[in-house]
Parts: structure tokens; C-alpha cells; sequence
């Protein structure tokens, strides 16, 4: 890098604005006036008092699902671990204990479900609210989110709106979260649908609605910067390797022309490969001439070809 293009580089750099106005979403990030960001339905006919037993419903419907699964996980544990008592010991067999549903995972559930608007049922929150109402870490919130999503209990739209600075005309905004019933596994779906219909409520499905997505997790992030950088890296060899092959013909195409001086082309390849129809058709390739039948290949030089003497 020479001094002109590091100078033009530091230009460069110091015409890009600051971090604070390089605002950078994840994909699937929408407006907050895009459809796909207004994912709030009302719960049952809208009222408050409707929408609230929705949501105890819900956080009820969770507790015995985390029990009766904890209790599943329980039993084929030490099923498996008496299983594995009597079997002949081999490495690396001993039993794995099952995924247990920790309880204030639960907490979280709440504590988001609490910012539900009833008349619009729309559900806004950042996650330093949602740590607040749950009395938990920022980073813990984030984790319980992604267990209640796997599981189909929540959801959420990442979202931005627009701002009044030109340096920064969009700024992140709060997630919009919601239920969606139909994310359950069937049991769970049955049982919740149950429970609601005794209580004199019809909790309509929208399964149109669709969040925004995990979020890839810092090693995948920097696997997938690794995977560009090496592509990038081999797309500028490959571009070498290409310039320098271009470079290589141009640096033959000249010699030969300086060599061949006012010889016609179609008679270079029999001067360098006399006999040789093979390399003659190679050597024409190379530089682009056209091929001719070997026979006029091996014409002399300098002779072009005769007409049998006509007799009258």
C-alpha cells in the first residue's frame, strides 16, 4: 500500500459517521408501521377482564406442563440409570439425565405476558422491562425467552422506527411478543382449550403471524464472518490467478506476434509444431486462431495451395 492509497484510506475512514449513527439490525428487523410487525390480537372479546383470565390461563397450563415433564424426565432417568446398573459397564455409557424445565423460566413467561395491552393486545416490552417485572438479569430474561419460544409459548417481531436524525434515521425499538395457541404441541393445545371453554372463553388462533427468529449466537456469528472472509479471500486468489493467467496469454501473444512478424496466423502453428496436428491445434487455440484440416496445415510456407492444371 503506498502513501496515496493509505491517505485515501484514512479519508475514507474518517468520512464514516460515529457508532451511534451506524445503527445495524438484525435481518428480519421491520418497521413498526410494517404489517409484519403488528402481531397484537385481542384475547377472547377484548375486554380486560376476558384477556386476563387468557393469561392466567396460559401461565396455569405452563406449570402443569413443566411438572408433568419434569416428572417424565425424572422417571426415564432413573429408568435408564437402573437400566444401565445391570448392563455390563461400558465407557461413556452411563445414563444422561433429561432437559428439566426450571420453574422461573415461568417467572419470565409472567413477567411478559404483564405488558399486554387487553384492548389492542399488543404485548411491548424491552428486556430491561421485562428483567425488572421478573426480577432477573437482563441476560437471564434472553435466555428464559429463547426456552419459552422452542417450547411454542411465546414469540416476538424485532422492530425499529424511524427517527428525526438524518445521521440516524431509524433507531431500534421494543419487541412486540405474543401467544400464539397453535405453536403448542396438541395435548397441551387440547388442554388449554379446555380449560378456557369452562371459563366462558374462545381464544382465537392466528397462525399467520410469525416472529422474527434466533438471533445466531456470537460463534456463529463469527463462524459466519470466517466463512466470508475466507470466501472473500478466495475470490481475490481466484481473481489473481486470473489476472496473472491474462497477464501470462497477453505476454506470449506478444512474443509470438514479434517472432512471427508479417507471417499470415494460419501458418504459426505448423512453424512452432511442424508435424505435430495435436499441439498445432493447441498452439491456434491458445492465441485464438481458427483451426484448419491438418492438411492445410502442412502446406509449405509461403506456398499457397495450386489448382490442377485444367486441360482444354
Amino acid at each position: 500500500m503506498n502513501a496515496v492509497s493509505f491517505g485515501n484510506l484514512l479519508a475514507g475512514a474518517a468520512s464514516i459517521p460515529t457508532s451511534e449513527a451506524r445503527v445495524r439490525f438484525w435481518r428480519r428487523t421491520f418497521d413498526v408501521n410494517d404489517s409484519r410487525a403488528q402481531v397484537g390480537r385481542i384475547l377472547g372479546d377484548g375486554s380486560a377482564r376476558q384477556g386476563k383470565i387468557v393469561l392466567a390461563t396460559i401461565v396455569e397450563v405452563a406449570k402443569k406442563w413443566f411438572k408433568h415433564a419434569n416428572e417424565d424426565a425424572r422417571i426415564a432417568f432413573a429408568a435408564d440409570r437402573a437400566a444401565s446398573s445391570k448392563a455390563p459397564a461400558t465407557p461413556g455409557a452411563a445414563p444422561q439425565r433429561r432437559r428439566v424445565l426450571k420453574w422461573n423460566v415461568l417467572n419470565t413467561l409472567d413477567a411478559v405476558l404483564g405488558f399486554t395491552n387487553f384492548k389492542t393486545g399488543e404485548c411491548i416490552a424491552t428486556y430491561e422491562m421485562i428483567a425488572g417485572a421478573a426480577e432477573c438479569g437482563r441476560d437471564t430474561v434472553y435466555r428464559h425467552l429463547n426456552i419459552l419460544r422452542d417450547l411454542g409459548l411465546i414469540d416476538w417481531v424485532r422492530r425499529c422506527e424511524p427517527t428525526d436524525n438524518k445521521k440516524q434515521p431509524t433507531k431500534a425499538a421494543p419487541n412486540a411478543y405474543f401467544f400464539e395457541i397453535t405453536r403448542l404441541p396438541s395435548p397441551i393445545q387440547m388442554t388449554m382449550r379446555q380449560i378456557l371453554k369452562r371459563r366462558g372463553v374462545t381464544l382465537a388462533s392466528h397462525p399467520e403471524r410469525s416472529g422474527s427468529g434466533k438471533v445466531p449466537n456470537r460463534v456463529q456469528r463469527l463462524a459466519d464472518r470466517l466463512g466470508k472472509t475466507l470466501t472473500g479471500a478466495a475470490d481475490f486468489l481466484r481473481r489473481g490467478k486470473e489476472r496473472d493467467a491474462k497477464v501470462g496469454e497477453a505476454a506470449f501473444v506478444r512474443a509470438e506476434t514479434d517472432l512471427m512478424g508479417d507471417i499470415p496466423t494460419d501458418q504459426w502453428a505448423a512453424i512452432r509444431h511442424p508435424g505435430d496436428a495435436a499441439a498445432q491445434a493447441a498452439y491456434n487455440a491458445r492465441l485464438g486462431i481458427l483451426s484448419f484440416a491438418s492438411e492445410s496445415m502442412e502446406m509449405p510456407l509461403h506456398s499457397p495451395p495450386t489448382e490442377p492444371d485444367r486441360k482444354d
